[in-house]
């Protein structure tokens, strides 16, 4: 055979075999790719469709108020189409979210669809719906929130925006997550365009979700760097109006004036930012870092039955609501007394108080309390309770703890006072600008035998408003209820 004729034999094979690889590229990418996407598409239709006739268990308070339901109709094949009814109204709308075939889920919905459906338990359900046989019945989720506190919260915020989060110190059991502006949860099935009109405010979970600046609520988290480092509650302080740094000077509320020779406690107990403007800068910004991260600020807290993405985490933000790197150069002064770049949610301050409360562990919240077979079977899930982080020792714990019912005593948080209950507060109202503020208060009771841990969040407060006159009266309508049910028990 000729030198010409092999040399075109080759060009022909190798002619073939690019065909050939690039048949083969097209095979491989019709069935990797575009077959996988028309899979993944049929799927997602036959998900869809099959969650129409699976009937979602139902979500109850703590105390068996039915917050989601369900209703049947027949569909178009004569089979049984289920959807969602929310009997409740507004109660706990945030935390139990909504489940609806246009806008998706959210809340408890969201993160406990997996028992709520049923697909927890094995094949058999999915394997019925394929066969043609009855709906599937999903698990009921039993969750910690207290109903009639949970109300009394939500009337006291009314038409205000702000959060109030009670939770059980030793347990992590959120037993309150009130969150306003609030909506209907079947309005998100009926309207969800009315619900998100203006910009969806309402819709945002301002007990997990709300990042405000702490004021000096977060004076807590000071006193506690200072304590652990060696200082002592009795050390005193020179006194004055004003705190010298470069910028604007600190001064101390309505220009009040710290006594020559006051302690830390008293400090704490009139709420001087001189002072802590003071021992911030003394203890230096890694020392705040390190305390900051022991009460599990830089992260977002795991709460059990909320999806992560609506939980925020607490720490350093920009101005364009960027979380900062935790080593962010700040003004240590300034974030000793709650101001700076420094945002936290209710949730977070709720967790550093009940730190305080339960001998410096702060506890790992859950919104879970059982989850169960249909038809008040047998538990299957219980909710976990567990410590997340080691704030400070039980000694420092000790010690704020008297600090703060010095505060709730003679100090700035006597409006939450309730008759025969020593109660621990710290009182905080932060600046935000254009004349208006946000009022805290945290507080757990009672001080000597704690069952309940509270932070109150009121954003929009005219100037002149307080959190001891704002937020720490909601605390107290809260902390009665919880008390007086024996709630947090």
């Amino acid at each position: 055979m000729s030198s010409t004729m092999n040399r075109r034999i080759a060009q022909v094979f190798t002619l073939l075999g690019v065909g050939f690889g690039g048949i083969v590229v097209l095979l491989t990418w019709w069935q990797v790719v575009v077959a996988g996407e028309l899979r993944q598409k049929d799927l997602n239709n036959q998900t869809a469709y099959y969650e129409q006739r699976v009937a979602r268990g139902f979500i109850t308070t703590a105390d068996g108020v039915r917050l989601a339901g369900r209703v049947s109709k027949e569909g178009a094949n004569g089979d049984t189409i289920w959807s969602r009814r929310y009997p409740a109204g507004t109660l706990a709308a945030h935390v139990l979210g909504y489940d609806t075939r246009g806008h998706s889920r959210a809340g408890v919905e969201r993160a406990m669809n997996d028992s709520l459906t049923g697909s927890t338990r094995n094949l058999g359900a999915v394997v019925g719906l394929l066969d043609g046989n009855d709906a599937a019945i999903g698990d009921d989720v039993r969750l910690t929130i207290d109903s009639k506190a949970q109300q009394v919260a939500q009337d006291d915020l009314d038409v205000r925006k702000g959060a109030v989060v009670a939770i059980e110190p030793d347990t992590g059991r959120i037993l309150v997550a009130a969150s306003a502006p609030t909506f209907r949860n079947q309005q998100a099935i009926t309207n969800f365009d009315a619900i998100t009109a203006g910009g969806g405010s309402a819709l945002l979970n301002r007990a997990t979700q709300g990042a405000y600046p702490p004021g000096s609520t977060f004076k807590l988290v000071t006193t506690t760097a200072a304590l652990e480092n060696g200082e002592s509650p009795d050390r005193t302080f020179e006194g004055g109006t004003v705190f010298k740094v470069p910028g604007e000077d600190i001064h101390n509320y309505a220009g009040e004036v710290a006594p020559r020779g006051h302690t830390l406690a008293e400090a704490l107990t009139h709420s001087y930012n001189t002072t802590f403007a003071q021992l911030g800068t003394e203890l230096g910004d890694s020392a705040m870092r390190e305390q900051m991260a022991k009460f599990g600020f830089f992260e977002r807290p795991p709460v059990e039955a909320l999806p992560a993405s609506e939980v925020r985490a607490s720490g350093l933000y920009d101005s364009q609501g960027n979380q900062l790197k935790p080593e962010t150069a700040v003004d240590v002064a300034r974030v000793a007394i709650g101001q700076e770049r420094l945002l936290v949610t209710p949730l977070q301050m709720a967790l550093v108080t009940a730190a305080i409360a339960n001998d410096g562990k702060v506890p790992e919240p859950t919104l879970l309390d059982e989850v169960t077979r249909p038809g008040g079977g047998r538990t299957v899930r219980s909710g976990r309770q567990a410590t997340w982080k080691t704030a400070m020792s039980p000694q420092t714990a000790s010690e704020l703890t008297r600090m703060m019912e010095s505060v709730v005593e003679e100090g700035t948080g006597t409006a939450v006072r309730l008759p025969g209950i020593d109660i621990a507060g710290k009182t905080g109202t932060a600046d935000v600008g254009a004349g208006k503020l946000v009022a805290w208060f945290v507080a757990f009771a009672p001080a000597n035998d704690p069952k309940v841990a509270i932070a109150v969040a009121i954003e929009d407060v005219p100037s002149g408003g307080t959190g001891g006159t704002v937020a720490a009266p909601i605390a107290r309508d809260v902390l009665a209820q919880l008390l007086q049910a024996g709630s947090g028990a």
